[in-house]
């Protein structure tokens, strides 16, 4: 019997459509194209560091979701088998699969296997003649074709129709007549472009952000942001690949910018939730704690002087003001203790959770704000109150997902049972 490492296997699943979610990730640049002729404290790496967690191959958790991208050797070397017939399948008949992660295992013969989910089957990626700890510590441990889709998501919600200036004067346009499916051509240093979609691009370079120029010619770039699974550590980032990664493609303000204008052109009149209840003080200058998922929307931003806090001046749905001081800077610039407090990444989410969710009613959302869960919940209701499972177990299309402190039980997409 095999030994079970860490999160238990679904032994049976349910068919899942996923062609909605593909047709989300695939984007294109704009017909008609005319061709033409780091600081580890800049805003771009606060960026990257706020919100892009680099997972690890042996910190991966279930419910991580990856496309299939398969590259020319993949093609000849396929990278998955069958969970049920043990054999190899395709890369190439897995292109553009959305692969759901489960965990891995150790086999009998001491082979380490990788399992996921796709389409109602098992699927799993095996390595050999090696302990998941040998493995594990190699910089660029991790599995071919799999393109890391929660940072397609989170650049999704976080660029698009933001305005940039290029740092590389080398970009792309999509061309189906080229074997490669583009053509490389240039754009000035410090143009000023509009993002105007983010879906996949390439295991290494997993976010590809298509934008505008002030002419309207719409270009792309691929990009590497957390660095999940990209097959490249630091020192591949240079030369032809030193513009595949975020923070050397793009800035967020021109060299002449001051601090609080790269703020606001990054965050000005964008909506945020708050992750965590926070006293925030009115605009009478009184101190008032608005709850978990409030719904905010920045309206400015003013930097202290000499001090890393800016204080952020927001809008809640009412019309309401209100105000906090918080940082955007890393734990390598600031006391730590206070980023736990004040730390923008750990107060806010970017967007408009409940746009998100329009079937959730106002009174589950006063729930789900106060980290309750209840029989009849859905799936998305619970994973909003409670976070993801440590594991999720399945069987015959049931679940139980298991927390530190208690397990869910799911009948289809509602939960029936609290332990």
């Amino acid at each position: 019997m095999m030994r079970r490492f860490i999160f238990t296997l679904c032994l049976a699943v349910g068919s899942i459509s996923i062609l909605p979610a593909q047709n989300n990730y695939l984007v294109s640049t704009t017909a008609n194209q005319k061709s033409s002729g780091s600081n580890a404290d800049s805003p771009e790496h606060n960026f990257i560091n706020t919100y892009f967690r680099n997972y690890k191959l042996c910190e991966w958790t279930p419910g991580m979701k990856f496309m299939v991208i398969p590259e020319r050797k993949d093609i000849i070397i396929p990278t998955f088998k069958d969970g049920t017939t043990n054999r190899e399948v395709s890369s190439g008949d897995l292109r553009h699969q959305i692969f759901e992660y489960l965990g891995y295992e150790i086999t009998e013969r001491g082979y380490i296997r990788f399992d996921f989910f796709c389409e109602g089957k098992n699927y799993y990626h095996e390595v050999k003649n090696t302990t998941l700890d040998e493995y594990c510590v190699k910089p660029k441990a991790g599995i071919p074709t799999l393109a890391f889709l929660d940072d397609v998501d989170i650049a999704k919600d976080l660029l698009v129709g933001m305005t940039l200036y290029m740092k590389t004067t080398k970009v792309r346009v999509d061309d189906p007549n080229s074997t490669s499916g583009f053509r490389e051509t240039s754009i000035k240093l410090n143009e000023k472009v509009k993002v105007t979609a983010v879906g996949v691009g390439t295991r290494s370079f997993p976010v590809k952000i298509v934008f505008e120029d002030t002419k309207g010619n719409s270009y792309y770039l691929p990009v590497a942001i957390s660095k999940t699974n990209c097959g490249m550590i630091d020192d591949d980032f240079i030369m032809e690949n030193k513009n595949k990664f975020f923070p050397n493609a793009f800035s967020f303000g021109d060299a002449n910018e001051k601090t609080s204008g790269n703020l606001m052109n990054m965050y000005g009149n964008k909506s945020i939730y708050l992750k965590k209840s926070a006293k925030c003080t009115s605009i009478t200058g009184e101190e008032v704690n608005l709850p978990r998922y409030t719904h905010l929307t920045i309206k400015n931003i003013t930097s202290d002087v000499n001090s890393p806090f800016h204080t952020l001046e927001m809008a809640n749905e009412k019309g309401e003001m209100f105000t906090i001081k918080t940082t955007f800077q890393s734990t390598s610039a600031i006391n730590t203790i206070l980023q736990s407090d004040n730390y923008f990444g750990d107060l806010f989410g970017v967007g408009n959770l409940k746009a998100k969710y329009p079937n959730i009613t106002e009174e589950m959302w006063q729930i789900i704000s106060k980290g309750e869960v209840r029989k009849g919940m859905t799936k998305e209701e619970c994973k909003l109150s409670l976070g993801d499972p440590i594991r999720i177990h399945r069987v015959l299309g049931d679940e139980t997902w298991y927390y530190s402190k208690k397990s869910l039980d799911f009948t289809g997409k509602k939960l029936v049972n609290i332990h």
